[in-house]
Parts: structure tokens; C-alpha cells; sequence
């Protein structure tokens, strides 16, 4: 593991305020509240911190800010949005495999596997941390609404708890069904809460958010000091999402309707730049998880920073994290021809880092799948490392109320289905029509080194083909390389090159650069042949490098082309590309559960879904044995 395993355990709750500051939140100091009642059915622990108490607190518009603030801090927490939630959510899936080196984490090994035992800490820590927001939001609600401050600053704030309480219940109520479901701070005698049904829970789902929706400003209503605030906007996106996994379509459709016409929001120009700092609370923001890094770092209880980057980060050199929720070969091979997306979503070993550094990650033996989430990537420069990364956590964007809106256009036989499906594939395009179905990158100057190539060699590296397409046998190939030994720090690294091939040419026209070869292919028509040129480096021996000159015919094909389906095609078309814009992002799980394919998913990637059993999550067995509450069927 890493010098943070002791991260493993559970962090009991702290009242650390935060306030807004600049977009990001920011330590506000020692004030600190008395939560005089416990959950205790749902761990959660508190004791007196301070002379404050929750009668006396909520006299000041300043105090009232400070709860609410401190329901947003919970969201960077440990249990919320980090190990154990990477696992109930993409580990567990067919999108991503455990990652790190076997025996490391094996509990979310067993997720991986499909082994889900209520004793597993993945249960536990989610179900603890996601109640610990729940009562810190009831805390809030109740000495707001009780407090004397100005009426539409309280109205503001009650409705952007309400959200957070929404948000904590949708994660619950999907992974568990039926939850204790709490609305206001227990007394003692009220400690131990039998499950609600899951309708009941939905239902307070939808009655927080609808009364957020109303009490909330819009997104361009928030000054810049409040910027990753819940807005009417989030409330409403994620209104339109509770109600798609309730096959409420007539009012998914008209939820997300309500978002996409609003004019708050627009697709971000660059796929891949949206997963940089400059794409953070960018236009297509509809709610993210503020984040920010600070000197000597800040990702405890309370803090500022969160883990969420580091535990994704690569594991080696450079040494950016833990290395775990690694992509899985099912979902790069789920990719359309060419997708930028893929190249935007994994980052690969030999491969540029995305921040200019000229680094390159190397091979780690030591991992059976070397591959890591691009969209958490932090540069080796940040102050701290990706332990003081202050990466947000995208948990709203407007391409997935697009796509929510599609589906319930699709359900309800509305034309907005293909419109708004066709919005979110023209983005990922960014800007090009034509493919050759390959992914293409730059090849690293310290790979090229190895390889004896000179300064003026083309540097466009084929990385990814299509894979099964007999289109594309005849000499364009994935990259592949190994370590000869462990991997140092230096360069050039240590590598022996099973297969590397360099585009040179299209149709006779030399190419050197990325940009050269984009404009090369943007001259093209779809189905016109393509004659490739290329240089294929082969290493028999570490020492020993041979290069072959070939060329290749391969047919120009619309990159991402328009769809045009109906019926079950058109669903499956959206359902696809919601792998494809999300990927890596946590969605996937629910996803499939709630289109009815998880078995199938499962099965091709190799695992077993249990139908009847693995739709929900196990209570964990503290739960069970302290709360008495009833496990789910199958555990």
C-alpha cells in the first residue's frame, strides 16, 4: 500500500466549518457545534467540541452559512467520495478493475469479483459517511429554519441543505433500496430507525429537491465567492436523474427540459480540457465537489483537498498516487472507431502526461492492468502531490442532463431524444469529421530517444484500433512495450518495444505532428481509401531496434456520425454513449442496473451478476446486528 493505509479506517465526525472563498472552499476556523443527538442505528458519533450549542448557533447569517458549509465538507470525505465509493461504483462494474498490485485492498478486490459480503468495509464506511452528511443537513435545516436571520438568505440555505440531503439519499437509496430514513436530528429513545420503503425514500428525494428548486438561485445569480454552490439548476438535473431510476419518464423529460432550456448551461468546447483545472466550473458545471490544494496539504476531516485524485493516481513513476479504479480492457474496447474520448479517459503507460511536463509514465510490472483514470489526473508539479490535489469531483454535468434527457425523450417518443443525443457526440468530435479508426497521440521525445529516431521524425504514435475490425489488419497496431527491469526516475527509461508504429504520411502528404495529420484526414470524404505510411519499431532485444517502412489502405469513416435510430436501437445508442462520455466518472454501476443489462455487462466481462440479489447492496452486518434492520434478499 502507501504511507495513507491508515486511511482505511473510519474518521469520526468533526464539525470543521468551511466557508466560500474565490469558488473554493477554504478552513474557516475553530468554531465548532455541539450535535447533541447521535444516529446511533447509522455510526455516526459526536461529541461537544465547543461552548456553542445547537440552540445558540444559528443566531447569525455568518453561523447559518457555517452549518450549511459543513454539509458540503462531508462531501470530501473519506467514506463519501473516495475508496470504498470508488468501489461500489467503478471497480465493481465492467468499467474498471480493482488497479494497485494484487493483494492491495482486497476487499475491493472482492467487489472486483463480484464477491459481496455484508462484512466488507465497502458497505460500511459509504453507508456511515453518507448518513454523517444526512444528520449534519438535519442539523442545518432545523436551526435555520428556527433561526432569525433574513428570510430569503434562510430560504437559500435550508433549500441548498435539502439538496445535499437529496444527494446523500440518491446514493443510499440506489445502493440499499429501503433506508432508515431520517428528516430532522434524533432524541434519545429515537436511535434506532427501522427501513422505510424505497417508494418513501424516493419520495423525500423529490420533495427536497422540488422545495430546493424553488428556494434556490440560478447558477448566474451566485456571486464568484459562491461559486459550487447547489443552484435550482443541480436541484433540477438531479431531479431529472431520480426520476429516470423510477421510470418516472413524463417528468424526467420535463425535469431535464427545464435544465437544458434554461440557458445556464453549454457543453464545454474540449472534452479533454474539461477534465483540467481551466474545465473546472466551467459552463457545463451543473454540480461539482469543491476541491482546492493548499501548502503542506489539507485532505483530513475537514479539509479542503480530497484523496478522490490520489487513490486513482499512477502508481510508479511518476509516483502521482495509489493506483487503484483502473480501466478496464471491456471499456476501452467499448470506444467507437477514433472516440477522443478514450484517449481523453485513459492514461497509458508510455504515454505524454497532459500537463506539458514532456514526462511520461512508465511501465509498472508490478500491476497486472496499467492503466489509470486521465480524468483525475494531477501533474507531478502540484505543491503536495496528488495528496493535496485539488481536483473537484464532477458529479453533474450538463453532457449527462443531456443525455438523461434523451432517455426520457426516447421513452416518451419525443424528437428531442436524437437532438439532444446528437449534441453530446458533435462535442466529442472535437471539431474533426473523418477517422481512420485509430487513436492517435504524440509520441513522447524520451520514447523516440530509445527508438533512435532523429528530432525531425514524425512523432503521431498509433495508440488504439478498433478492435475485432478486419478493416484495420494490415499493419496499424496498438503500442505495446514492457520494462526490462524496474523503471528509474531517470530517462530515457528502460524499455523494450514490442510494437510501436509511426504514422509519416496520408496519401503521400508528410506528417510530423498531430495537427498535420487531423488536417491531412479533414480533406477527406467517408468511404474514400486512405493510403497510411508508416514506420513500424520493433526491439528483439533491449539493445537492438529494427524499423520497417509500411503503408496500409484503410477507408476514410465518419468520425462519431450522426445517429439516426429508433425504438430499442435509439435507447441502446444512448445507453452506449453514456459509457463512452462517462466513463470513469461512477455511473456506471447504476447504469446498467437500471437498464436491466447488468447480467449481461457482467457476464462479458467475465463475472457473474446474481439477478434478484446483486441489484442492491448488502446492509453491512453492524447495521444488521446493532440496528436490527432486516438484510437485503440474498446475503
Amino acid at each position: 500500500m502507501s504511507n495513507n493505509s491508515t486511511s482505511y479506517g473510519r474518521w469520526t465526525m468533526k464539525s470543521s466549518m468551511n466557508v466560500f472563498r474565490g469558488g473554493r472552499r477554504v478552513a474557516a476556523g475553530a468554531i465548532v457545534v455541539v450535535l447533541a443527538a447521535a444516529l446511533a442505528s447509522c455510526d455516526i458519533a459526536t461529541k461537544p467540541l465547543g461552548v456553542l450549542t445547537t440552540d445558540s448557533f444559528f443566531s447569525t447569517p455568518d453561523q447559518a452559512i457555517q452549518a450549511t458549509n459543513a454539509t458540503y465538507s462531508q462531501l470530501r470525505d473519506w467514506t463519501v467520495h473516495v475508496f470504498s465509493w470508488l468501489g461500489l461504483t467503478d471497480i465493481i462494474s465492467d468499467d474498471a478493475t480493482k488497479g494497485s498490485v494484487p493483494g492491495d485492498a482486497q476487499f475491493l478486490g472482492d467487489l472486483d469479483n463480484l464477491v459481496l459480503d455484508p462484512g466488507n468495509l465497502a458497505f460500511g464506511d459509504p453507508w456511515s459517511g453518507y448518513y454523517k452528511g444526512i444528520f449534519r443537513a438535519n442539523v442545518a435545516i432545523q436551526g435555520i429554519s428556527g433561526s432569525s436571520i433574513d428570510a430569503t438568505l434562510k430560504a437559500r440555505l435550508v433549500g441548498e441543505n435539502k439538496f445535499l440531503r437529496a444527494y446523500y439519499y440518491f446514493f443510499l437509496v440506489r445502493g440499499w433500496g429501503g433506508v432508515p430514513l431520517i428528516t430532522a436530528p434524533l432524541k434519545p429513545g429515537e436511535f434506532t430507525q427501522p427501513r422505510a420503503t424505497k417508494a418513501a425514500v424516493y419520495a423525500q428525494i423529490e420533495q427536497d429537491l422540488t422545495e430546493a428548486i424553488a428556494a434556490l438561485p440560478r447558477k448566474d445569480q451566485y456571486p464568484a465567492a459562491d461559486l459550487g454552490r447547489a443552484t435550482s439548476g443541480a436541484a433540477q438535473a438531479m431531479l431529472a436523474e431520480v426520476e429516470l431510476f423510477q421510470g418516472k419518464y413524463e417528468e424526467a423529460f420535463q425535469a431535464a427540459n427545464a435544465v437544458i432550456t434554461s440557458n445556464q448551461y453549454s457543453l464545454f468546447p474540449n472534452y479533454e480540457t474539461l477534465f483540467t483545472q481551466a474545465g473546472e466550473n466551467s459552463s457545463e458545471s451543473v454540480f461539482e465537489v469543491e476541491a482546492a490544494a493548499v501548502a503542506g496539504g489539507n485532505n483530513g476531516p475537514g479539509g479542503v483537498a480530497a484523496q478522490y485524485a490520489e487513490v486513482q493516481g499512477v502508481r510508479g513513476t511518476p509516483n502521482l498516487g495509489w493506483g487503484f479504479n483502473t480501466p478496464s480492457p471491456e471499456l476501452e474496447d467499448s470506444y467507437e472507431p477514433g472516440d477522443p474520448r478514450l484517449e481523453a479517459t485513459i492514461l497509458y503507460p508510455w504515454e505524454l502526461l497532459p500537463d506539458g511536463s514532456g514526462l511520461v509514465v512508465y511501465l509498472n510490472p508490478s500491476m497486472p492492468n496499467n492503466r489509470y483514470n486521465q480524468k483525475v489526473f494531477v501533474s507531478p508539479s502540484n505543491p503536495g502531490g496528488s495528496g493535496n490535489a485539488g481536483v473537484n469531483i464532477r458529479r453533474i454535468r450538463y453532457a449527462d442532463v443531456l443525455l438523461v434527457g434523451a432517455e426520457a425523450a426516447a421513452r416518451t417518443n419525443r424528437a428531442q431524444a436524437l437532438t439532444w443525443l446528437n449534441l453530446v457526440r458533435q462535442r466529442a468530435r472535437g471539431g474533426h469529421n473523418i477517422t481512420l479508426g485509430t487513436n492517435v497521440e504524440t509520441l513522447a521525445n524520451s520514447i523516440a530517444g530509445v527508438l533512435g529516431m532523429s528530432a525531425s521524425s514524425s512523432r503521431v504514435l498509433v495508440r488504439f484500433v478498433a478492435a475485432n475490425d478486419p478493416a484495420y489488419t494490415a499493419g496499424l497496431r496498438s503500442f505495446v512495450a514492457s520494462c526490462t527491469g524496474s523503471c528509474p526516475s531517470t530517462l530515457p527509461p528502460p524499455i523494450q518495444v514490442t510494437n510501436a508504429d509511426i504514422i509519416t504520411a496520408i496519401d503521400g502528404t508528410p506528417v510530423t505532428t498531430l495537427a498535420q495529420y487531423y488536417a491531412a484526414l479533414d480533406t477527406k470524404a467517408p468511404g474514400v481509401p486512405v493510403v497510411v505510411s508508416f514506420d513500424r519499431f520493433t526491439q528483439p532485444t533491449p539493445t537492438t531496434v529494427t524499423t520497417t517502412s509500411m503503408t496500409a489502405t484503410v477507408n476514410a469513416q465518419l468520425l462519431l456520425p450522426p445517429v439516426a435510430a429508433a425504438g430499442q436501437a435509439l435507447l441502446d445508442a444512448i445507453w452506449a454513449e453514456r459509457r463512452a462520455e462517462l466513463g470513469m466518472e461512477q455511473h456506471r454501476w447504476f447504469d446498467i442496473i437500471r437498464e436491466g443489462r447488468a447480467q449481461a455487462a457482467m457476464a462479458a466481462a467475465g463475472k457473474t451478476f446474481v439477478v434478484g440479489k446483486m441489484e442492491l447492496f448488502p446492509i453491512p452486518s453492524g447495521e444488521v446486528a446493532i440496528a436490527g434492520l432486516a438484510q437485503n434478499p440474498g446475503y
